[in-house]
């Protein structure tokens, strides 16, 4: 009775593969028929059996079902990401046995990379980055050792705003151990007198020594970009108030390269968003060490100096930047700004005099101190008028001031302006 049982226990395991194998030629003629819907219908009732078969009859279930999805190139954008998933379990079987179909899916990945490849460019050439990076992602899925593609997928997912994504990427490339170092092999064309790039040193070579349509061959070491993958991911965590995690990742940064500019005026943003002031002014002033020139370094230390009620200094630095830069109208309207800041304290004495001899005479030295104010300031205030004929707060300004100043001729002009202004 029990050999009975094995005989018919093995009759029904070969009676299961016979239906695999029957089932696998109707979905192989259904997909050479571009049936492919209902080839995948025929795979999903053989889905469980297929376990326990033998690796040439996975192999080929796998294969098939790749082909349904890819759909000969036609698929949609997420079948052929399917797709991949199906090919590499095929070519994940046959690394041990014969490879039947390993070389087929070679073939279709060489169609797929560069199919996602195009569609990347012409999406990026459209601007439409998510679409753009999905397909450098996907060009990445099809040749692990293209870690650049999945470098450029993050560049854009940031591009895109889509920060999450980018931040995922960069992660993927860190753990990857991803620097960006390469070689280029370059060498010039004869006929066009421009220099190429050539896919490996051996086809450069035959191309400049053997068949000798290249000359002045050369090796062109692309620089690491593991400082701006660190940098970037710091400026996510930034962009998400993250600011430990910011921090984190900047100070690794920092032990690559603790004076990358980038990396100083980064890390100041932060500081400042974090409400230290001071590592604020430090990093600035670090920044100006590398960068002397830099007005918009020197112009945020004219902030911070008007932050602390350093009105003298910030008006130093806002003058600086007009030296440097003629036409940085920030710096003038900062600069009018701390001039006219002054006045306040003024005013203030003034309505708590009395009327003692005394106290009118102090009364009149603090109008003429008040007057030596705005006369200090029209300059500043002129000149971004000059630059921004627009600016609607400048106008009034200086409408106000000559007001006061009892110059009827200036008041009557920006008086004019103003109410131009108001009425665009």
């Amino acid at each position: 009775m029990k050999k009975l049982i094995i005989t018919l226990l093995v009759f029904g395991v070969f009676q299961l593969g016979f239906s695999q194998k029957k089932e696998l030629k109707l979905v192989d003629k259904q997909v050479k028929a571009g049936e492919y819907e209902n080839a995948l219908k025929s795979l999903e009732t053989i889905e469980d059996l297929i376990i326990t078969s033998e690796d040439k009859t996975k192999a080929k279930y796998y294969y098939l079902k790749g082909l349904a999805r890819y759909q000969n190139g036609t698929g949609s954008f997420e079948n052929k990401l399917l797709s991949i998933v199906d090919f590499n379990k095929v070519k994940n079987i046959e690394e041990s046995s014969s490879k039947i179909y390993t070389l087929k899916v070679d073939n279709i990945f060489t169609d797929l990379f560069n199919s996602f490849v195009d569609d990347s460019r012409l999406s990026l050439e459209n601007k439409n980055y998510k679409n753009s990076y999905m397909n450098l992602e996907a060009a990445y899925k099809v040749s692990k050792k293209d870690t650049l593609y999945l470098y450029n997928a993050a560049l854009l997912a940031t591009e895109a705003e889509e920060y999450s994504t980018a931040l995922d990427f960069y992660e993927r490339l860190i753990k990857l151990g991803y620097t960006g170092i390469s070689i280029n092999y370059l060498a010039t064309e004869k006929e066009t007198g421009k220099e190429q790039v050539f896919q490996d040193k051996k086809s450069r070579d035959f191309s400049v020594d053997v068949i000798g349509t290249h000359e002045s061959p050369r090796d062109q070491i692309a620089k690491s970009v593991e400082i701006d993958m660190l940098r970037s991911i710091a400026a996510i965590y930034r962009n998400q108030s993250n600011f430990k995690k910011s921090i984190e990742y900047l100070e690794k940064a920092k032990l690559i390269d603790s004076n990358d500019i980038n990396l100083i005026l980064l890390e100041s943003n932060i500081r400042w968003e974090m409400g230290e002031v001071d590592q604020y002014q430090r990093l600035i002033s670090k920044a100006l060490e590398i960068e002397p020139n830099n007005v918009d370094l020197i112009f945020n230390l004219g902030v911070v100096n008007a932050e602390k009620g350093h009105f003298e200094d910030a008006i130093s630095y806002y003058n600086k930047v007009i030296e440097i830069d003629s036409d940085y109208t920030k710096a003038y309207l900062n600069a009018a700004a701390m001039i006219l800041e002054k006045e306040e304290p003024m005013i203030e004495e003034m309505n708590s005099l009395g009327t003692s001899t005394a106290d009118y005479n102090r009364y009149d030295e603090l109008k003429i101190e008040r007057e030596n104010l705005y006369r200090e300031a029209i300059p500043y205030l002129e000149k971004v008028f000059e630059l921004e004929d627009d600016n609607l707060n400048a106008a009034r300004t200086l409408r106000n001031i000559f007001s006061q100043l009892d110059e009827t001729e200036s008041y009557n002009k920006y008086k004019a302006i103003v109410a131009n202004l108001e009425n665009r």
